[in-house]
């Protein structure tokens, strides 16, 4: 939804999101390395209000979210993220993504922009069926909130400047912790959490003041030489630190193919955990998701 008339679009399933921007060049093969070099070495932005948004609440969200995801969630504290996957019922991995609890009874979920129906589809799939009497409601709130990353060395500098009242240090706001701020009478929900290695957070306003918060994070933090970027940049941010990609969620990737056996719990059990344990699944004649160091 923003700054549309400076970058290239392209789809991303039902929306449109930037693929790079023309400041930082004519063609994507040049902008997308500018733009990531900006956020390595300074502070860059990206919209990312194309992600599913799922709130969380009752007095047994905790205990739904720790049978959905394969890490543990319920003991989370409250004012803190975690990054967690879930699986399908045969075991292969349907979604990643993070989920705040901003409360006793309230979380915020975060999932990919490809995958944001379907989770939302098996979560209330899951409620209404396997887990009835569980005290949860899930409501989608993908179109409520914008979303913007602001990341890189200068990140922390850059929202001082934009919201000067807020308490960005290392004590205040820990690596995954969460606040919910109130800037000028507007709610304003902002987690520190990375996918590509810099400092970052994410900045959640209510989707009729994202283009002003947009443009607020922009001008006051123009000094420091922000610039926005694309979604490029953002997925190659995101292979260089070796995150799971896109691409890579296709409905046919276990855990172990992606690296990420080591997260699931030994302690409890979810969704999918007794069939990953099938012996096709543990072969290891699978292909694998591997890093190469150039």
């Amino acid at each position: 939804i923003f700054s549309r008339q400076f970058a290239t679009m392209i789809e991303a399933g039902p929306w449109l999101r930037p693929w790079y921007y023309r400041w930082a060049g004519a063609e994507v093969a040049d902008a997308y390395v500018a733009e990531m070099n900006l956020v390595r070495s300074g502070v860059g932005i990206s919209d990312i209000s194309s992600l599913g948004k799922i709130d969380v609440q009752g007095p047994d969200a905790g205990e739904f979210l720790d049978r959905v995801y394969v890490n543990d969630f319920k003991k989370l504290a409250v004012g803190k993220a975690r990054y967690g996957v879930m699986l399908n019922d045969d075991a292969t991995v349907l979604d990643d993504g993070t989920t705040a609890r901003f409360d006793q009874t309230t979380w915020f979920m975060t999932t990919t922009t490809a995958q944001a129906a379907e989770v939302m589809s098996w979560l209330e799939f899951l409620l209404q069926t396997a887990w009835q009497k569980l005290r949860v409601q899930v409501v989608s709130v993908t179109d409520r909130w914008a979303g913007m990353s602001v990341a890189g060395p200068k990140a922390r500098e850059a929202l001082s400047l934009a919201l000067p009242n807020a308490e960005l240090s290392n004590e205040a706001l820990p690596h995954m912790g969460v606040r919910e701020l109130d800037i000028e009478g507007i709610p304003v929900r902002l987690l520190r959490l990375s996918f590509s290695g810099e400092l970052a957070y994410e900045v959640y306003v209510p989707a009729d003041h994202g283009t002003a918060m947009w443009e607020r994070i922009l001008g006051n933090a123009a000094s420091l030489g922000i610039r926005p970027y694309g979604l490029e940049a953002l997925a190659s941010l995101r292979i260089e630190k070796g995150h799971v990609a896109g691409l890579e969620l296709d409905h046919r990737t276990t855990l172990d193919d992606l690296g990420l056996g080591r997260m699931a719990s030994r302690t409890k059990p979810f969704v999918g955990c007794v069939l990953r344990q099938r012996e096709e699944l543990q072969s290891p004649e699978r292909w694998q998701l591997v890093g190469l160091e150039c």
